[in-house]
């Protein structure tokens, strides 16, 4: 009998403590559906191509994670379309463009259907441009691409956004309303065309961040912000068959895979 009291009382101990913890209300944090995933890689010509201007017309498919600690469950998917213009000079290129995309936010978070706010995915729209420059040093078949600029503008549109807006002021709702978002930061790249020249590879780093007020607030608790992960990180990998390129892109919180045609 002793052995038994002896387990026994840890035991109901933990199950009293476990009963007077209180573990509060849920907060849950909503952005804008492309932070940390609106930059994407922009070809360019090389300085050894016979043509040093060029289009890109491309496809993509893109997922990743909400960009936040709390409903970092939540999954983003989109497919893209995008186009693009680039010239090569002496020792400087730069590109430009524009895209349109369509998604779904997927809750992957709240699991409770009997609240008003329970969805399983929300539709959304994208458009926007982007924009690209760097300086460049050429060593046989690779071109240094040493320092470089990338941002990206986009408008979003459709129901989570509408979503975002209408549980602005709900409690322990933290939202970012904004439709537009712009992307900025630094690239270095290294781009090289093995012994057959048509076939191209190329590694591009991003370091950058999402300018403007990213805060998710709600107007009943002003004093209460949240943030995003607003730094953006991309690494991406590049491979161009004659006039078929790929892109293989790591972002923050997701991926990035295009294919397309250059012109």
């Amino acid at each position: 009998m002793k052995r038994s009291k002896t387990y026994f009382s840890p035991i109901l101990v933990l199950l009293v403590y476990s009963s007077c913890v209180a573990t509060g209300p849920r907060i849950n944090l909503y952005g804008p559906a492309l932070y940390s995933g609106d930059i994407s890689y922009q070809p360019k010509p090389m300085s050894s191509d016979s043509n040093h201007h060029a289009s890109y017309i491309s496809l993509s498919y893109l997922s990743a994670y909400a960009p936040n600690d709390l409903n970092s469950d939540d999954m983003v998917t989109m497919e893209l379309i995008n186009i693009g213009r680039a010239y090569t000079y002496d020792n400087f290129n730069l590109s430009y463009g524009a895209f349109g995309a369509i998604g779904r936010y997927s809750d992957q978070t709240n699991k409770d259907a009997t609240q008003p706010t329970y969805f399983i995915s929300k539709s959304f729209g994208n458009v926007g441009g982007r924009f690209s420059a760097s300086a460049f040093v050429n060593s046989g078949h690779v071109d240094i691409r040493f320092i470089g600029v990338e941002m990206a503008y986009s408008h979003e549109f459709g129901d989570y956004a509408d979503f975002r807006k209408s549980i602005a002021a709900q409690p322990d709702f933290f939202t970012n309303t904004r439709t537009d978002i712009v992307t900025i930061g630094g690239t270095s790249e290294v781009i090289w065309h093995a012994s057959r020249h048509p076939t191209q590879f190329g590694f591009r780093i991003f370091l950058g961040r999402t300018i403007g007020d990213n805060s998710y607030k709600n107007p009943a608790a002003p004093d209460q912000l949240y943030y995003p992960v607003i730094n953006t990180v991309s690494f991406a990998y590049f491979m161009q068959l004659k006039k078929v390129f790929f892109v293989y892109e790591l972002h923050t919180e997701g991926a990035e895979l295009r294919a397309g045609l250059r012109f």
